[in-house]
């Protein structure tokens, strides 16, 4: 019988290079294609073993402590769990609610807890026996956000669906002062850094108000209003309290307070709601100037002065995304398995932690914690305690253990042993398995080599496969069918 030029050079090969084996069609491998490394990106990823703990409900609101150990406070129905942020397990848990709670924040030193809640009570708690210090119910709606002075103890802030901002006096056990401004709910409420009188706050009517106490003759009340332009579900100052953050919607908004609530920046760096914004006064990695060493001396300071704060926000899309605050881009992007409703970073910059609206909480934590300076150190008992291991010699077996049918090294002796001089070898021959389109190959059913190679989807095995085909000159038979249907579509 005659055969095709093809099928005989494939013969002569098969019979010269080979001895009538087939070989695998060997498939290129061609190089990944190379992202660029950045100290941003190294210094994010490193928040590693992520701990996913399931909550009774959607995780509203994470705070973590000023004061070392920085503990978690975690708001999810109508509980608030203390957790140790190094350990990852809950210290305290709260549920003395008769309905759903909201926004339980820590006081600095971690000795109180402040919640809001539906019926409208903000509460006062004390951490280590769990007793109710304070109960204020002058809201007639959800208590929606609370907060704690940065400046004092002794006064609470909190924001209600009533769309009112009050400042309650701790030690009087009464309101300080109201503030009326807001047409729709009053979700968010923040106060500034160096000023104790000032305070803001962002309601769904689309603005965000600033409310000064010393206004109206020492009354006080609303000294500037900006426009967002869409519900505003967090507000957050930046340090140095001359400018302002707004979320919701798809934006994130910075304002400068100082003239007179200019609109920097307006950014849309989401698919969904911004749910939640968060700033870290030095959650960053540490900048890096060029002449590094002589340009600080020359400006009076080292270069452990020098950091990094970034603003984190969180979406409905999932997303936790970093911004710097120079050009205010997006550094880094983590994805995270459900909707993200809150978002906080320890003082420490050591713990990570996500709440989302599917009972997730996730907290990451960096086993190597940032110092200043710029170096990496062990945090306080070292990696073991770290990772919520136990140190110690106890069961430390002082020589090799004993080879028996207990240990895996048993069965796989003697797998690894030389041939001497003078042994016989007998080389054992496996079976190739073989891929669909070698099958067909081997064959010479070129149509149906091109039809398994397409239908595995991979677009370096359809190359070699036509490659192949090509070189045995068999391509118009495999594009015409081969007396089959023909290649069929993916």
């Amino acid at each position: 019988s005659r055969r095709t030029p093809g099928l005989a050079r494939s013969f002569a090969m098969a019979a010269t290079d080979h001895d009538g084996t087939y070989l695998k069609l060997p498939v290129k491998r061609y190089a990944p294609r190379s992202i660029r490394e950045t100290a941003e990106g190294r210094y994010w990823r490193a928040y590693k073993s992520p701990a996913l703990l399931n909550q009774v409900s959607q995780v509203t609101s994470v705070a973590f402590a000023e004061a070392y150990p920085h503990h978690l406070a975690v708001t999810s129905s109508a509980r608030v769990t203390v957790y140790n942020s190094k350990s990852r397990r809950p210290h305290k848990t709260f549920q003395r609610f008769k309905d759903v709670a909201y926004s339980g924040v820590l006081r600095a030193d971690g000795k109180a807890l402040a919640v809001g809640g539906q019926q409208g009570w903000v509460q006062l708690f004390d951490t280590s026996s769990r007793a109710v210090l304070r109960k204020f119910t002058l809201h007639t709606r959800a208590a929606r956000a609370v907060r704690f002075s940065p400046h004092s103890h002794g006064i609470l802030c909190s924001a209600s669906d009533d769309t009112t901002v009050r400042l309650w006096d701790v030690a009087a056990g009464a309101c300080a002062t109201r503030h009326d401004g807001h047409t729709d709910y009053a979700r968010s409420v923040a106060g500034h850094p160096f000023s104790a009188t000032t305070w803001a706050s962002g309601s769904y009517d689309g603005t965000v108000k600033l409310w000064d106490s010393r206004v109206n003759g020492g009354k006080g009340g609303c000294g500037m209003t900006l426009r967002h332009g869409a519900p505003v579900e967090d507000v957050q100052w930046l340090p140095g309290g001359a400018m302002l953050v707004s979320v919701g919607g798809q934006d994130v908004c910075v304002w400068d307070a100082l003239s007179g609530g200019k609109l920097l920046r307006k950014m849309r760096c989401h698919q969904k709601t911004v749910m939640c914004a968060h700033v870290a006064p030095d959650g960053g990695p540490p900048p890096v100037e060029e002449n590094d060493v002589f340009e600080s001396f020359q400006r009076g300071r080292s270069a452990t002065d020098r950091v990094s704060p970034r603003l984190l926000t969180g979406s409905l899309d999932g997303h936790v995304k970093v911004h710097e605050l120079d050009g205010f881009s997006v550094t880094h992007s983590a994805k995270y398995p459900g909707p993200v409703l809150s978002v906080a970073l320890s003082p420490d910059a050591s713990v990570l932690a996500v709440g989302t609206a599917n009972r997730l909480l996730s907290i990451r934590r960096r086993s190597r914690i940032l110092v200043r300076g710029g170096e990496e150190g062990v945090g306080r008992g070292g990696d073991a305690e770290l990772m919520g291991l136990k140190t110690g010699t106890r069961g430390k077996r002082n020589g090799p253990r004993r080879l028996d049918a207990g240990s895996y090294q048993y069965f796989t002796r003697g797998q690894n042993a030389r041939a001497a001089e003078g042994d016989a070898r007998v080389e054992r021959r496996r079976r190739a398995r073989l891929a669909p389109h070698d099958h067909a190959l081997r064959r010479f059913r070129y149509g149906e080599a091109l039809d398994a190679a397409l239908a595995g989807g991979r677009a370096e095995v359809v190359a070699a496969v036509l490659e192949e085909i090509a070189r045995r000159g068999g391509l118009k038979t495999a594009l015409a069918g081969g007396g089959a249907a023909g290649p069929q579509p993916p």
